[in-house]
């Protein structure tokens, strides 16, 4: 779930208040002093702080969801997946690598379309009950039970997984219906396991609480919950030996930014993934030997979305012309602080620039990006809009109207969105930012983009291929009006041409194959424009090494350093290390 903390000249007032706000906290923190131990030479501390604490921002108060599957993003199963709920396979951002979990090792045989894989024989349930290749395949072949919980595509008009079936009790055997050379990196790196014995009988898994679980992973035991806090213990009797390394992890109710803020320069909470204005004043210089921030570009761009299947979006000229008519270097300055880099109408510049290799492909992306708002206009009169003075009217003579919806305590978006709405105002759109009291009150109509939103993307972080995937792929489609995260197309947008390329792209071994797909895919995305890149987003990762080091860094980047990201953050919980350490 994305949190951000902004301060930007449209909100001096609030800001001034924020850090009114955290001076308060930080002289009236509660938290133990830290005593200086010397360890081989480095300065470390005791840690204070049994619980790794966490903290997002905008939460509402905190109900007993647990649903892997489900729940909105809530705080409660924010990070279930990862925390409670382990991947087979995890392959970190920009693919960096492809580490084993529950899967120990796998083969690809019958010429790379069956993949076999040895299931770590010692992973046990919460209940006492043994992980086995029943439940691996039972969790890959769920979607048949309800597609609420397809992770892989099995449903998808597009499947390609032919069976999943067990050998023995710790073997379970893939077999696709042609090759398929992505389908580690962007498939199943996005499968978890869960227990056959209790999600079978589960009627209705989209509202399933799942208020005790029972789960295999590192933090499986919930010690404490309550409307503002809740502790998952660590798993006294992990599969892994030597893991975690810490005891707990604790997830606390920030309601705002400004609390979230006063949080973290309090020292009451060792991390959050939110953005801090000014993060080396407002932050890091409050200790600079154990306040830190890694801001890493390393991401997917943050979209403009909406239906593309609801009239005007689904005019693609009126896509790019809204594309023209944003002023994204703005947006980045004022709205993100200049943290977050003007995106190009493609967006991939932050997580695989070496993935766009055309030089057609660069220069338009380039061009559909350049704010140009008489451009803008020009595209949207040669395609039947006209004006009303000042107005704009769509081919069949109504006014167009574009409301953008964001949490009001996300003050970075509320800033870009502001920003964003005056220019659709120049080109005669009523077009006003919409404010949500809450993450409850916000996901259920941007998450299946029944109002038009800012939005990340969910696609697998571990290859390119997930983003055209997810954005154009038949298979990954999503029907207008339903959740749209199980695949994030969010746009409820397929083009069945890129879904042939993303078949060639697949199927293929050759890099030269795959690049020159990646290039065709680019131009499909360019001439449909989807969904539209505003800036590349920042993984935030604000983080206090006083009671707790071994985070993700940019010298040592083992994983996405949002500790929501899964799988990313099975990796983090596994090991960040107790005890503090002066720097990163």
């Amino acid at each position: 779930m994305r949190r951000s903390l902004r301060m930007t000249p449209l909100f001096a007032t609030a800001a001034a208040v924020a850090g009114l706000v955290g001076i308060a906290a930080l002289v009236g923190s509660s938290a133990a002093p830290a005593a200086i131990d010397a360890t081989d030479g480095a300065r470390t501390t005791t840690a204070a702080h049994n619980c790794l604490v966490m903290a997002g921002a905008g939460d509402p108060a905190f109900t007993k969801n647990f649903n892997p599957y489900a729940g909105g993003g809530l705080p409660s199963n924010s990070i279930v997946q990862g925390a409670m709920y382990e991947p087979l396979i995890v392959v970190p951002a920009a693919g960096r690598q492809t580490i084993p979990w529950l899967a120990r090792s796998w083969k690809w045989s019958n010429g790379n379309k069956v993949l076999t894989l040895q299931i770590a024989p010692n992973a046990k349930w919460s209940d006492g009950q043994a992980l086995t290749a029943t439940d691996v395949a039972y969790s890959l072949t769920a979607g048949k039970q309800d597609k609420t919980m397809d992770r892989i595509g099995l449903t998808g008009t597009d499947n390609n997984v032919a069976s999943v079936k067990t050998k023995g009790a710790h073997t379970v055997v893939i077999t696709l219906k042609s090759p398929d050379s992505q389908f580690i990196a962007a498939i199943l790196n996005r499968q978890f396991v869960v227990p056959k014995h209790i999600w079978a009988s589960v009627k209705d898994p989209a509202t399933f609480t799942n208020a005790n679980p029972v789960s295999s992973g590192p933090f499986n035991k919930i010690t404490r919950f309550t409307t503002q806090d809740y502790v998952l213990g660590r798993n006294a009797h992990y599969w892994q030996a030597g893991k975690p390394k810490i005891k707990c992890l604790e997830y606390v109710q920030a309601t705002s930014n400004d609390s979230a803020l006063a949080l973290i320069q309090s020292g009451q909470v060792d991390w959050t993934h939110n953005f801090v204005p000014n993060v080396e004043k407002a932050y890091e210089s409050k200790d600079k030997q154990h306040f830190h921030a890694f801001y890493a570009n390393t991401d997917y761009p943050i979209s403009l979305v909406f239906d593309d299947t609801a009239y005007p979006y689904s005019i693609v000229a009126f896509r790019q012309a809204l594309s023209l008519a944003i002023d994204r270097k703005t947006v980045s300055k004022l709205g993100e602080y200049g943290y977050e880099p003007a995106s190009d109408a493609l967006g991939l510049n932050g997580l695989f620039p070496q993935w766009v290799t055309d030089p057609a492909v660069k220069k338009l992306a380039k061009a559909e990006s350049t704010y140009n708002v008489s451009a803008a206009k020009k595209l949207l009169t040669n395609n039947g809009f006209t004006y009303k003075g000042g107005d704009l009217m769509d081919p069949k003579g109504n006014r167009v109207k574009l409301d953008i919806h964001v949490i009001s305590g996300w003050s970075d978006w509320v800033a870009s969105n502001q920003i964003i709405t005056k220019n659709l105002q120049a080109i005669g759109i009523d077009s006003n930012v919409k404010l949500e009291p809450s993450w409850g009150d916000w996901y259920p109509n941007a998450f299946s983009t029944k109002a038009p939103t800012l939005l990340w993307q969910v696609a697998s972080r571990g290859s390119a291929y997930g983003f055209f995937y997810a954005n154009l792929s038949q298979n990954a489609f999503i029907p207008p009006g339903t959740d749209a995260s199980p695949t994030g197309n969010w746009e409820h947008f397929s083009n069945g041409k890129a879904t042939r390329l993303l078949n060639t792209w697949k199927s293929s071994l050759n890099p030269a194959v795959q690049h020159r797909v990646a290039s065709q895919l680019e131009m499909i995305f360019l001439q449909q424009l989807p969904v539209i890149p505003i800036v590349i987003g920042a993984r935030w990762s604000t983080y206090s090494t006083r009671y707790f080091h071994c985070f993700t860094t940019a010298r040592n980047f083992y994983a996405d350093p949002i500790f929501t990201t899964y799988p990313d953050n099975v990796l983090l919980f596994t090991r960040i290390c107790p005890g503090g350490k002066a720097g990163l």
